[in-house]
């Protein structure tokens, strides 16, 4: 038993002889619950049916009793259901009592009380049964013989009148109602004196007092019929109630026997079962730790070398120790020893081959994400000069051409409005011109920030004086009020572009009539700009969009349809990052927008090396 396969199965067999009387007892005690349950589940069959037939009793009392069938055939669909459902309680019983796992001697007793009540019920419902057929309904028994006395006075008695035998049948009806003996005194009473009547009269009619006679004996028999059945107060049916209750209560207590004697036998079997399950459980483990020393433990050691060669990138090989004994590990060995020595030529082999396909890839990446922006930047340049640049300069040359062919038909005053017009296209294309130029150099990061000390209100002074016609045409106030502030350190020529497109901006989303404001606060290391318009602002999402944006938007066109190329606000963002700023928005649809930026205004080391 050197191998891995024996030893297995010996553990196997140890443990199969420690688990199997634990199975065995655990089936005969599951055999034993089942038997108890059955027994518990044939006490509730009995219970069902004898509590059916109870129902059916009732429901024969008050259905079936009204039915003809009843008194003709002496059967009925209730009588039928009843007799069934007895039957079953009948056979239940005797499953009860013939079950050969029923020892309790109590419970015997009880089966016997049981068994004796069901006689009696069954013999006081037969009377009951039988008592309403003798007594009648309609028709038949005996309440049909009263009725058909009384027919007879009414059609062939002589001596008595109509109210007379209406008297007599008032009086039935209300003890009927009313089941008051009184009525039964009054109504014999009457009976008697119309006999006496009868009796003394000269024409005496025999048939007239056979009769009453027989009515008053037929009522007094009802009477006698209707009082022996009872009601649930008195008679034969307090009686049958009684025994239902007595029944029900030793039913009851037969089930309390049932279930305590399976909590009882169920009890037994857990403590018997807890106690076998520890025991083998204790020798389980006993054998697991016996045997773990021969399966086991060769096999973690075995593990540990084969871990320790993993670290040491395959390096070494696997020793064959005698001492275990086994021949698996010892095959397994070899083997593990022979893929070392591939494994290990080959990650020789593709160390060497992954270092050139690193690098490779690596150039691949760079030269796939250098095309991609080459590519974009190529067909963002194209599209602005076949379009705005285009357009831009086709504005120039066409207004150039009516000045120059048109010399003697235009006036003074036209010159002069067509010299505004050439001025202010002149002066759009060279701000187109000049963002497209600083995008261009952004996406080629070819930048170089040239910071110095200047007054930034000679940035807004140019920018405003540069703007002065346009903003005349649009009607448009610019404001701003020069201060004594600090001088920023910054580059200059990219704070001026930045202040020359926010006001271009401004300028060309603010409506006829309106304002813009510039104006400058000063704090303990920034200037912060604000360039303010009552123009027809932005709605939130507009505003985020252009605020997160990295790279150029969509253009939106101006007030009066001026177009644009998308690309100001993202250079503005980056030159105000370059120069260690920030650039904010505040706006509100329809309210107007304010563009805020900082620049710096003292010399330190971060702001003079800090190029971001």
């Amino acid at each position: 038993m050197n191998t891995i396969r024996g030893r297995v199965l010996i553990a196997f067999l140890i443990l199969f002889l420690l688990i199997g009387p634990f199975l065995l007892f655990a089936f005969n005690s599951l055999k034993k619950i089942d038997n108890a349950k059955t027994l518990r589940e044939s006490v509730a069959v009995f219970d069902g049916n004898r509590l059916k037939a109870d129902n059916k009793f009732f429901q024969i009392l008050e259905f079936d009793t009204k039915r003809d069938e009843f008194y003709l055939e002496k059967t009925s669909k209730f009588l039928k259901e009843y007799h069934t459902y007895i039957k079953n309680s009948k056979k239940a019983l005797e499953d009860i009592r013939s079950a050969n796992y029923n020892t309790n001697t109590t419970v015997n007793l009880r089966l016997e009380r049981i068994t004796s009540d069901m006689d009696k019920l069954n013999g006081k419902i037969s009377h009951v049964l039988g008592l309403i057929q003798q007594k009648g309904f309609r028709n038949f028994g005996t309440i049909g013989a009263m009725r058909r006395n009384v027919h007879q006075l009414e059609t062939d008695g002589k001596g008595i009148s109509l109210a007379e035998i209406l008297q007599m049948r008032r009086l039935e009806k209300d003890f009927f109602l009313r089941r008051d003996a009184a009525y039964v005194n009054e109504l014999n009473t009457l009976c008697d004196s119309f006999i006496s009547e009868l009796q003394t009269e000269r024409d005496m009619d025999m048939l007239t007092i056979e009769l009453v006679k027989s009515y008053q004996k037929n009522f007094n028999l009802v009477t006698k019929f209707d009082l022996e059945i009872g009601n649930g107060d008195s008679g034969l049916i307090k009686e049958i109630q009684g025994i239902h209750q007595k029944l029900n209560s030793n039913i009851s207590a037969l089930y309390d026997l049932v279930d305590a004697d399976s909590e009882l036998m169920i009890g037994s079997i857990k403590s018997y079962l807890v106690l076998f399950f520890t025991i083998t459980v204790l020798f389980a483990i006993l054998s697991a730790f016996v045997f773990s020393r021969h399966i086991a433990k060769p096999i973690r050691t075995l593990i540990s070398d084969m871990d320790s060669i993993v670290q040491n990138n395959f390096e070494g090989h696997l020793e064959k120790k005698k001492s275990l004994r086994i021949t698996e590990i010892d095959r397994l060995t070899g083997t593990y020893n022979g893929l070392v020595d591939k494994i290990r030529n080959q990650i020789n082999t593709l160390s060497e081959k992954n270092k050139i396909l690193h690098s490779l890839n690596g150039k691949l990446v760079q030269s796939e994400n250098e095309l991609k922006e080459a590519s974009r930047i190529k067909d963002k340049f194209f599209s602005i000069i076949s379009h705005d640049l285009r357009g831009h300069t086709g504005n120039v040359l066409s207004l150039a051409n009516i000045l120059k062919e048109d010399k003697e038909e235009l006036g003074p005053e036209e010159k002069k409005v067509f010299v505004k017009y050439l001025s202010d296209a002149s002066q759009n294309l060279q701000l187109l011109l000049d963002n497209l130029l600083n995008w261009a150099k952004s996406q080629m990061n070819d930048h170089d920030v040239s910071k110095r000390s200047f007054d930034i209100f000679e940035i807004i002074d140019k920018n405003t004086e540069l703007f002065k016609e346009n903003a005349l045409r649009k009607n448009i106030k610019i404001k701003h009020t020069p201060k004594q502030v600090a001088k920023a350190y910054a580059d200059k020529n990219m704070i001026d572009f930045v202040v020359r497109n926010l006001l271009s901006n401004a300028l060309k989303f603010t409506k006829s009539g309106d304002t813009i404001t510039l104006d400058v606060t000063e704090d303990e290391s920034h200037l912060k700009v604000k360039i303010k318009d009552t123009g027809i602002g932005m709605t939130s999402k507009q505003k985020e969009a252009l605020i997160n944006s990295t790279k150029e938007n969509s253009s939106t066109p101006g007030t009066e349809n001026e177009e644009g190329t998308g690309l100001g606000f993202a250079i503005c963002k980056d030159f105000i990052k370059r120069n260690n700023g920030v650039i904010s928005i505040e706006s509100k649809e329809g309210k107007g927008s304010t563009f805020t930026f900082t620049v710096p205004t003292n010399l330190t080391r971060d702001s003079i090396l800090r190029v971001s």
